[in-house]
């Protein structure tokens, strides 16, 4: 019995999930998104958490993607 085949894309969200998992447990994005509810409660936004996650996942992201070489 061999190891299972596992194709490129399902490496890729692998991959990705990891990236993901590892931004939302740091100290950091928990930091920036508890500030960014914040504000967002206090402007009066609709789903203040929801959008502060989001925003604060994708500045992480952005943050990340720019010291990594070539973007990637």
């Amino acid at each position: 019995m061999g190891l299972p085949l596992i194709d490129e894309h399902h490496q890729e969200l692998r991959t990705m999930a990891r990236e993901v998992a590892s931004i939302c447990a740091s100290e950091e994005f928990l930091s920036l998104k508890a500030e960014l509810e914040d504000l967002y409660r206090l402007s009066g936004t609709d789903e203040p958490a929801k959008l502060a996650f989001q925003d604060a996942l994708y500045a992480m992201m952005s943050q990340r993607s720019d010291k990594s070489p070539l973007g990637s």
